[in-house]
């Protein structure tokens, strides 16, 4: 029988609430705290998962049944989450992106690594089945050469009055780094690592202090070029389409289902265009993508498996979203090799 292992939750917006969720599907997890700052959110979340309300991040930390800790706090706070957890010597999982700066993230690793415990880097769309289907592809020269890449994905922003997303001084990078930060994941896991980022980006018409449109140009190391385009502020949207040598993918999902995050294959279509012109719809496994992050992590801690997004990925994403807003700024095009 599969031991379960007791996680904490720190952090109860939607998406931690949601991910509160996929833990309950989880066959080797178990949520046994929750930790937020507003009394009235910790308990509401406890009693909705039926786990206990921790009344400090001490209080939760220190739970002998707390292994591992899920850290969905807002991207500015990951550091100082992540790092108690480690001291504790409670494995990770945070949320994408890492954290809001290269050295908050840097001091995320370090942390955990003093402290020999997991660092989980919760980049959960290339878990998806259809993501899984076209690695597969592109790895088995299915398209030949891929030259081109674009991905797109937009979700209409609330921007509550105070809240961090409507803030551009702790929402740094906007949509890029909050959903654009899922491609420059996904695309460098399909096409190898982003080498050097051009970045543009305006404020047009979000009702908050807050870069509504994002764009970034990734140059591979293969020299196959890739492109992301994000907005806050038009309809839900969310796909991919790769052009090579052989042959062309298009991959859309209907995105009216949005946050269900659990449904995304259902409503994804993958269509390979060939150069005579036809055309076949490839087949895929559908995958609950939080389910599967959270089950790899449940194995780290138990068996010692390597995290499939670590330290390493993270911080790659991270690169790609921080040098786009550098590029913006500057003009000019970032190189991202990592230091040393």
């Amino acid at each position: 029988m599969t031991r379960r292992i007791g996680v904490g939750l720190v952090g109860a917006g939607m998406w931690g609430r949601r991910v509160a969720g996929a833990v309950r599907r989880t066959p080797n997890l178990e949520l046994v705290a929750c930790y937020t700052r507003t009394e009235a959110s910790r308990q509401e979340t406890a009693a909705e998962t039926g786990c206990r309300a921790a009344g400090t991040l001490d209080d939760l930390l220190s739970d002998p049944r707390v292994e591992g800790v899920l850290v969905l706090t807002p991207n500015h706070v990951h550091l100082d989450v992540a790092r108690a957890a480690a001291e504790h010597g409670r494995h990770v999982l945070v949320e994408k992106p890492i954290a809001d700066t290269l050295d908050s993230a840097q001091a995320i690793v370090e942390a955990c690594s003093r402290a020999r415990v997991v660092l989980f880097v919760a980049h959960c769309f290339r878990r998806l089945g259809a993501a899984r289907a076209v690695g597969s592809l592109v790895a088995g020269g299915g398209l030949g050469r891929v030259v081109l890449a674009e991905a797109r994905f937009s979700l209409p922003g609330a921007f509550k009055p105070g809240s961090w997303r409507a803030d551009s001084a702790t929402l740094v990078g906007g949509p890029l780094v909050q959903m654009g930060v899922h491609h420059c994941d996904t695309l460098q896991g399909w096409l190898g690592p982003a080498r050097r980022v051009r970045g543009s980006l305006d404020h047009l018409a979000a009702a908050a202090d807050v870069d509504d449109v994002r764009v970034a140009l990734l140059e591979h190391a293969s020299g196959t070029r890739s492109v992301i385009s994000c907005s806050y502020v038009s309809p839900k949207s969310y796909g991919f389409r790769l052009y090579g040598t052989e042959a062309n993918l298009d991959y859309t999902t209907g995105m009216s289902l949005w946050p269900e995050a659990q449904r995304m294959d259902a409503e994804t279509r993958l269509t390979l265009e060939r150069r005579d012109g036809s055309s076949e719809e490839i087949p895929f496994e559908p995958r609950d993508m939080l389910v599967d992050e959270l089950e790899e992590f449940g194995r780290c801690i138990a068996d010692g498996e390597t995290p499939e997004t670590g330290a390493a990925e993270g911080l790659a994403a991270l690169r790609v979203v921080l040098g786009a807003v550098e590029s913006a700024r500057t003009g000019r095009a970032v190189d991202l090799a990592a230091p040393g």
